[in-house]
């Protein structure tokens, strides 16, 4: 999703729930990685009293975990990720920070156990 600094929090759970993912990966206008909120991210949002007008730079992670596109197996090294962090989609950026891909353990596991 293409981050603009008028995006709310009501904005990213509409496209959360829009998309069926737990996790909304935010670019700028240039393609490269701005950061990334997850659901988990937008409901202690709300518990801490923020609303859904709330700006959504007020809780995103502007340092969010991603894999070099210079790495040589991007699979293996996404599996690493998200059993250690448990998260569920991975960007995968140049050395510019573009986003070259993004990586989902929902993909991974579907394709790995063909399962629709």
């Amino acid at each position: 999703m293409q981050y603009h600094d008028s995006l709310t929090i009501a904005d990213l759970i509409r496209h959360i729930g829009l998309e069926h993912e737990r996790t909304c990966i935010l670019e700028d206008k240039s393609g490269k990685l701005y950061g990334v909120v997850s659901q988990g991210d937008l409901l202690k949002a709300i518990w801490n009293g923020h609303e859904l007008i709330t700006p959504i730079d007020k809780v995103l992670n502007p340092n969010p975990i991603f894999i070099s596109s210079e790495t040589s197996d991007l699979e293996k090294e996404a599996l690493k990720l998200f059993t250690k962090y448990g998260v569920l989609l991975i960007p995968v950026i140049d050395k510019t920070r573009k986003i070259q891909k993004i990586i989902s353990i929902r993909k991974i596991m579907s394709e790995k156990y063909d399962i629709q």
